[in-house]
This record gives C-alpha cells, sequence and structure tokens, in this order.
C-alpha cells in the first residue's frame, strides 16, 4: 500500500480521479487528509504515529505528501513555494520515514496558489483569458479557488490530465506504486 497524505478533503477526491485516469490501483491506496497545511508540517501530528505503524507492519511502502504552494506574500513562515518546500524537506528528514517519502506542491505556472490554481493552469488561452477578464472588471479580489468553484467545479474536472503540467504529478504517482503494484 502506499499512503497519500494532504491538507483537505478536496484533494482526496482529486486524487481518486487523478488515479483513475492514469489506471493506478485506487484500492493500493491509504489517503490520510491532515485537515490543514501546518498539520502536515507537524511531526507530532496524530497521523504521523498511524503511518508509522503501518510501515513497521508492512502495510505502507511508500508516501507522497501534498500540500498547496499558497502565496508568499501570506504573513505565515511557511507559504509559498520555496517555504513549502524547505518545510517538507524538513518534516520528512525529521520523520525518518523507513520507507521512501516524496512530495508534490500544488501550484501554478508562477509556483503560486493551490489545487485550485494548478487545475486552471492547465485550460487553454481563451478560457484563461475569460477568466482574467472577468477578474479584471470585478471591484473585489476573486482567488483561483473562487474562479474554480464558480466555473469549473460543477463539471467534475473537465481538465485534461495529460497536459504538460501534469507529467510530474503524474511520474511522482507511477514511481510511487512502482513497487507496490
Amino acid at each position: 500500500m502506499v499512503a497519500i497524505l494532504y491538507e483537505g478533503k478536496s484533494d482526496g477526491e482529486f486524487f481518486d480521479a487523478l488515479l483513475e485516469e492514469y489506471s493506478l490501483p485506487r484500492e493500493n491506496v491509504i489517503y490520510k487528509d491532515f485537515e490543514g497545511k501546518d498539520n502536515l508540517f507537524n511531526i507530532g501530528y496524530k497521523y504521523y504515529d498511524e503511518i508509522e505503524t503501518d510501515i513497521s507492519a508492512g502495510r505502507v511502502t511508500n508516501i507522497l505528501i501534498v500540500v498547496d504552494a499558497d502565496n508568499k506574500s501570506d504573513p505565515n513562515p511557511n507559504r509559498g513555494f520555496e517555504a513549502s518546500k524547505f518545510k517538507l524537506e524538513e518534516t520528512i528528514e525529521n520523520l525518518a520515514f523507513d520507507v521512501p517519502v516524496d512530495y508534490y506542491i500544488m501550484c501554478d505556472e508562477n509556483r503560486e496558489g493551490n489545487l485550485e490554481s494548478f487545475l486552471l493552469s492547465v485550460l487553454d488561452n481563451k478560457q484563461k483569458e475569460c477568466i482574467d477578464s472577468f477578474k479584471d472588471c470585478y471591484k473585489y479580489e476573486l482567488t483561483d479557488k473562487w474562479a474554480y468553484n464558480t466555473f469549473y467545479k460543477q463539471k467534475k474536472y473537465p481538465f485534461d490530465f495529460h497536459h504538460q503540467n501534469f507529467n510530474d504529478l503524474k511520474t511522482k504517482l507511477t514511481n510511487l506504486f512502482k513497487e507496490d503494484i
């Protein structure tokens, strides 16, 4: 079995769709919703003890930790791509699990944002221009999460999971299952 650890419940739904698209065995996955990014960085968080037990019993052979990059201007020191990367690498080192642990940071092509930013980054230029135009004429700040939830969520992932922006994540997922399949 492999474990995929992430920030929130929408991530699990996303990975279910992605695993199905890539013909990877969902039945070989243990998902852990850490209920927030900062919990993933807390090596004392309750799920890490459960994962350690699963590793010791041979139930977990590989782990992928997934976080959002968020925005580097956020006052939390663990926000932004580079800060998230640093904190993930530190956390993985401190956990010292006896199985391979990899990570993926959800973001757009500018290395900012979240799962929704990542999904919007694979839209064609015409769709991106439409969203940008709407954001420009609207007088309030609109996030990628808002754009995704307003325009795309009801379509249940109308995204091209074979777009080049998915290549790195697809490789990480495929490698996660190499010894487990």
